[in-house]
């Protein structure tokens, strides 16, 4: 293994400290190593720690010391006889639901998987309410006080009366919302930016990088630019008081991949961001354009150059962070649960449901496949019960893996991505995300290097929420 190179890593196998009769069992571990500190990795806990190099050379001899070893049991590197095991399973208690409001649409984006061309519905008052009621009756059941909406589409904001009935509705069934959007902005007028942040609404604008290039990927339904109308409704956000902490979403297609180093610097520099999530697009059926899509190589290639600016940027005095690089950092660090979607595999049905226009239940935005429906409002039932039965019947629900997937390092991320874009690229819930597969195997040991040789970048790049000793 080659120090200082995080792409390798050392696998420690397990072994045994035989002491009167209590043995300690030593479990195993990813190990990767730096200059002067080594992370030990356990990718079916999702665990780590960082160690010296007399600490680490301890675990190299087998000898670890009963400091190292009182460490090694808290982090679950170590167990002794009776001793409660790491949770490795998550409780079956959703907390996000997306409800589908809306078909309809002002934009006409070239990777949308919505089945634009069609006549555009939007959710009836009868089945919203029917949707509330059901969720108000779950969080009381199961005694919750918050949880998150978020209003999907096409464009949300079209049935902005419905989102905000939503947040009303619940909050008189003692349930607090916290409704996150993610629009176009170009129906962010002065007065609903107001009313929003009034009622503490998280925006997300859809922004795709340059001007041009956005116009390129995101044009009105009339077929003219769209760049001027979002950022109209940017700027009322900021002059609401969302100020540059509102949310940016960017998909990242071969259009733009070769522009990311120029869009990093717009949006820092510019713009004045401080926080954006980058997507990569994601293969459909229904794409129109399949030439949006990054290869494998690109896919690495993106990773690497995505965290290779942020430092720069940063080092520069441009306090600019990307959410995805965010959630990763603090996985390996912290063992995250924040990310529904990248913190710990999948947990569409799970931490996470989704209701389409008709109030089917689904465990997440696969709404397009009827047959993943776990249930119906109008039916009731109780939801945890209908989980559960799900998680025994349905193949969504069934492990995803691959040969590599034993001997992957980040495999508690992961856990095969995301079931629903495995759904729509290949018809079935089988097999593994391999768009998440191969960023995770490109930006993870990106990141391990960040935090064995450039740890003071970890506390900038999590605003704070991680700092390295």
């Amino acid at each position: 293994m080659q120090t200082g190179n995080p792409s390798e890593y050392t696998l420690l196998e397990p072994f045994t400290i035989e002491s009167a009769g209590n043995n300690t069992e030593f479990i195993g571990a990813h190990a990767f190593s730096g200059h002067e500190t080594h992370l030990l990795l356990s990718s079916k806990l999702g665990s780590s720690i960082l160690l010296d190099k007399e600490f680490f050379s301890q675990i190299s001899e087998k000898q670890p010391d009963e400091e190292l070893q009182f460490k090694l049991i808290q982090r679950g590197f170590m167990k002794v006889p009776d001793s409660r095991p790491c949770k490795t399973d998550e409780t079956i208690l959703p907390k996000f639901f997306i409800i589908d409001l809306t078909q309809a649409c002002n934009f006409r984006c070239t990777y949308c998987f919505r089945h634009l061309e069609e006549k555009a519905r939007t959710i009836t008052w009868e089945t919203l309410n029917a949707i509330i009621d059901y969720i108000a009756w779950y969080c009381k059941t199961t005694n919750q006080r918050e949880i998150h909406i978020q209003p999907w589409g096409g464009e949300p904001l079209i049935a902005w009366d419905k989102i905000k009935h939503i947040q009303d509705k619940l909050r008189d069934n003692d349930v607090k919302a916290i409704i996150t959007i993610e629009s176009n902005a170009a129906l962010i007028t002065p007065q609903l930016a107001r009313e929003a942040y009034k009622r503490d609404i998280r925006l997300g604008v859809s922004i795709d990088g340059l001007p041009e290039t956005h116009n390129l990927q995101r044009k009105l339904a009339n077929g003219n630019p769209s760049f001027n109308k979002m950022m109209q409704g940017m700027k009322n956000l900021r002059d609401a008081g969302y100020g540059n902490r509102h949310g940016i979403i960017t998909v990242l297609t071969r259009n733009t991949l070769p522009l990311l180093e120029e869009m990093l610097e717009y949006f820092a520099v510019e713009l004045n961001i401080d926080r954006f999530k980058l997507n990569l697009v994601k293969d459909s059926p229904v794409m129109k354009d399949k030439g949006l899509c990054l290869s494998d190589d690109e896919i690495i290639d993106y990773q690497k150059r995505l965290l290779k600016k942020l430092v720069e940027l940063n080092q520069r005095g441009y306090p600019i962070i990307e959410l995805n690089v965010l959630d990763k950092l603090q996985n390996i660090l912290t063992r995250n649960k924040s990310n529904i979607c990248i913190s710990r595999g999948c947990m569409g049905g799970k931490k996470m449901l989704a209701f389409d226009m008709d109030g089917r239940i689904y465990p997440c935005d696969i709404t397009d496949y009827k047959e993943e429906a776990i249930g119906d409002v109008f039916d009731g039932g109780n939801l945890i019960d209908l989980l559960q039965i799900a998680h025994k019947e349905k193949d969504f629900f069934a492990p995803k893996n691959s040969d590599n997937c034993e001997t992957c390092p980040w495999w508690f991320f992961c856990k095969g991505g995301c079931t629903t874009a495995i759904k729509y690229k290949y018809g079935e819930a089988k097999g593994v995300d391999k768009l998440e597969c191969i960023s995770n195997r490109a930006m993870y040991p990106e990141l391990v290097n960040l935090v064995l040789n450039q740890p003071e970048m970890v506390k900038v790049l999590t605003k704070n929420k991680i700092e390295i000793q």
